[in-house]
């Protein structure tokens, strides 16, 4: 392993200080602790135990993440200019929002030219995509819902019916809700309980089956002694020069919550893992070379963003017969043609509030912003019906099923430092249209199947808001924007996930993602992770625990 420069004697020291706690960060804490190595993890939202969750979205102290407002939920919602983002946030980071789907991309995603570059990913990560099914617990959805049988219709309409089926999912799925030891790791895990089907995946496992990164890899890493840190903000990672008894290579500034700005503390470490997210990790690296504390970064940084070219839709029932809500998040998934996958999505019940913001007319086409903002203030007066049942009728979760669309095909932003509109005195991260491959707003495939689902359910197609009013495309899954290279000139790191320019600084998040996946990327995340570990040498023997592969 390659050691970053030395310096500054004082002040607690580790091998490695990990920013952000999700499937990246999560897998390098256990792997690195199992090597020998001192490990501190920090994490800018909080720690949830199973009740802590939000009950419904309508909770949004617990489930929306907006500081300024004292709500530090799991769920950011991020607006750029070229896409609205929803990321999660908290001990766990994204896995205690996502719908626990973990699926590996189809095999035409690795014969793309960007998945061949610099080496070829499909071979390089097969073993470790094994060893994230286990870490994960991946099992296959028991369970189909009214949705789903509409959903396979739909499929095999388009000629594409064997490409139905259950989600592969990290979901425990034993006897509904009784709870038994721990089923994944010989003993060494947290007890859980069957999954209940209750659908409230998205808005946090309150019955203890969700496979989320604390009750596997960060549970684990916890054991061999690292140290995890939630309502931690980093702010700053400086390189350090000189020398130092301590071995540190890099100063990470980091802020614990509190009144108004919190308290500031410091630590040091002779190596850092950025694993924050693609939000998080690209906008702390870019102002840290901006600010001249990681002044070597390639000029690389920020290029290659993509959005998994995906939306989401709905389609809302005009009835109550079927109950949408019920079911594991997403239960099913299919193929709507050569580069398209369809997943239906449920929120539990009551939990109205996201979808009630997101949702927007639904129209075909672009549109000039005059055009789509006549679009939507017209909505009421022209679609009253359906502006009624979408933004004020109760009961919405009950009748609706959301359609996520997600497409293999290679589209891009650029994030960079700048200002928009909402800061106008303030730098932020914001994003660039790619000149050669644009990210667009519409997946009109998607459109497709949400009209033929409306249909089926006697309903009405439902739009949103980042594709009608704004022109974007809204993803839950963005990707990018650290590029693996050869060289600084072409990449922000090597091979080994390592920086170029600065030794010892690794990027093990959705960041260096080599292209759009087509289908929800937190197995190919972890599995980068672990092929990125399964490089890094031993520090000293194990403890006496065992591997937890």
């Amino acid at each position: 392993m390659s050691t970053a420069s030395r310096g500054l004697a004082e002040g607690p020291h580790y091998d490695f200080v990990i920013v952000g706690s999700g499937f990246g960060g999560s897998v390098a804490a256990l792997r690195l602790a199992e090597k020998g190595y001192s490990v501190l993890v920090l994490e800018r939202g909080s720690e949830f135990a199973d009740d802590e969750f939000a009950k419904t979205d309508w909770d949004v102290r617990r489930f929306m993440w907006l500081p300024e407002l004292f709500c530090r939920g799991i769920l950011q919602i991020s607006v750029l200019r070229g896409a609205m983002v929803l990321h999660g946030s908290g001990v766990g980071g994204g896995s205690l929002v996502y719908c626990g789907v973990l699926d590996q991309p189809w095999d035409e995603v690795f014969d793309q030219p960007e998945w061949n570059q610099p080496i070829a990913w499909g071979k390089a990560l097969a073993e470790h995509y094994a060893t994230a099914r286990r870490m994960l617990g991946v099992a296959t959805n028991p369970k189909l819902w009214p949705a789903d049988e509409h959903m396979a219709e739909i499929a095999a309409e388009c000629g594409l019916g064997e490409t139905f089926r259950p989600t592969q999912v990290g979901i425990y799925f034993g006897e509904e809700g009784v709870e038994v030891p721990d089923p994944y790791f010989d003993g060494q895990g947290p007890a859980r309980r069957g999954c209940t089907h209750c659908g409230a995946c998205i808005v946090g496992c309150r019955e203890n089956a969700k496979n989320t990164l604390p009750k596997n890899y960060l549970h684990l890493a916890r054991r061999h002694g690292a140290q995890v840190r939630g309502e931690s903000e980093v702010t700053s990672i400086r390189a350090i020069s000189g020398s130092g008894a301590d071995g540190a290579g890099y100063e990470v500034t980091y802020r614990r919550q509190g009144l108004l700005r919190g308290s500031s503390h410091v630590a040091r470490a002779t190596s850092v893992v950025m694993a924050a997210g693609v939000l998080g990790t690209v906008g702390l690296l870019l102002r840290c070379r901006e600010r001249g504390d990681l002044p070597n970064l390639s000029a690389r940084l920020g290029q290659r963003v993509r959005t998994n070219h995906e939306t989401l839709l709905g389609g809302g029932a005009l009835d109550e017969v079927v109950d949408h809500s019920k079911g594991i998040s997403i239960a099913s998934n299919f193929r709507a043609d050569s580069v398209t996958r369809i997943e239906p999505t449920r929120f539990p019940n009551g939990s109205s509030l996201v979808m009630r913001a997101l949702s927007g007319p639904f129209y075909d086409g672009q549109r000039s912003l005059a055009g789509r903002v006549w679009m939507l203030l017209s909505w009421p007066l022209r679609e009253a019906r359906t502006f009624f049942e979408v933004k004020l009728r109760p009961g919405l979760a009950r009748r609706t099923t959301i359609v996520l669309a997600m497409q293999m095909e290679d589209s891009r932003l650029q994030l960079r430092l700048g200002r928009s509109p909402l800061t106008l005195f303030r730098r932020r991260t914001v994003s660039v249209p790619d000149a050669e491959k644009p990210v667009g707003a519409e997946v009109s495939a998607g459109h497709k199947v949400v009209r033929s689902f409306a249909q089926k359910i006697n309903g009405i197609p439902i739009g949103n808001v980042a594709e009608g009013l704004l022109g974007v495309p809204i993803t839950a899954h963005i990707l990018g924007g650290c590029p693996v290279g050869t060289a600084p000139e072409d990449g922000v790191v090597d091979t080994r996930c390592e920086a170029f320019g600065h030794p010892g600084l690794f990027v093990m998040d959705g960041s260096i993602m080599p292209g759009n996946l087509g289908v929800n990327p937190s197995l190919t995340i972890t599995a980068l992770a672990e092929f990125a570990m399964s490089q890094m040498p031993a520090k000293e023997p194990a403890g006496a625990l065992p591997r937890a592969s």
